[in-house]
């Protein structure tokens, strides 16, 4: 059976909470980075089912609410990009200072939003990454925000009323002011290890979008685009291709495969 703690790591004063999932040994640790709106579980629990797999192939895993998400602190009032992205970066150092874990065998996997954060990070961060796997990247919502939308909703309403509803949550305008100098792509390229992009035919956020990584990434980046997926993997066997895909890429990356 996988072993299931909670997680709590602090960052600009809020309590993030997650969940972590513990291998049967010690060793590499990946973290999993939801997607806007959304929970550390994910749609229809597609990243509780990616963290059994990780751990039954010894890949331990943490998945955590961001600020104003779920069971974390804050307000979805007050979300931004940049905010989640710093607030990343004090999880991954908690993460790294844990008990059981090898802080030089960390590795990143983003859903949606959580996939540009999860680039951002990875580029940025002071600890080594070992991989960045991102799903149905929104690199999109950059190009949407500034063009007076999102998720083809006029943002009007943050002028009118003050907030944007967001599947009954009020969105403020932090994002908004975010996402008009946000360099989603630039930000992106200073990560120089290997790269999977999992994206679906069938997904509102066009394939481009995720095909523009590449120019960045170079030969250390790989699209697998799959038909027939939405932007949940809400159907099967779109969604065993995704986590299949995943967990192969993690644990080739991993100190597993190089132990053997």
């Amino acid at each position: 059976m996988t072993s299931i703690l909670p997680f709590l790591a602090t960052a600009e004063g809020f309590s993030l909470r997650g969940t972590r999932y513990v291998p049967a040994r010690p060793g590499p640790m990946a973290v999993l980075l939801h997607g806007f709106g959304a929970v550390r579980t994910e749609y229809s629990a597609v990243f509780a089912a990616l963290a059994r797999r990780l751990v039954a192939a010894g890949i331990g895993v943490i998945a955590y609410d961001r600020a104003g998400h779920g069971e974390s602190d804050g307000d979805f009032f007050e979300t931004s990009v940049s905010r989640d992205v710093r607030h990343a970066h004090e999880v991954l150092a908690a993460v790294a200072a844990l008990d059981g874990v090898d802080a030089d065998d960390l590795h990143l996997v983003g859903m949606s939003l959580g996939a540009v954060i999860a680039s951002v990070v990875a580029a940025e961060s002071a600890l080594p990454i070992r991989s960045l796997t991102m799903w149905s990247t929104a690199a999109v919502f950059a190009d949407e925000i500034r063009g007076g939308t999102l998720q083809g909703k006029s943002l009007a309403e943050l002028d009118s009323v003050g907030y944007f509803d967001f599947l009954g949550m009020r969105l403020g305008p932090a994002m908004r002011e975010d996402a008009m100098s946000f360099d989603v792509y630039g930000r992106a390229t200073g990560y120089t290890g290997p790269v999977r992009l999992l994206h679906g035919t069938d997904d509102f956020v066009p394939v481009s979008y995720a095909e523009r990584y590449l120019w960045g990434y170079g030969d250390r980046g790989e699209l697998i685009v799959v038909d027939g997926a939405d932007h949940g993997w809400a159907q099967l066997p779109q969604r065993d291709t995704v986590l299949d895909r995943t967990v192969e890429f993690v644990v080739a990356n991993s100190g597993l495969e190089a132990a053997k």
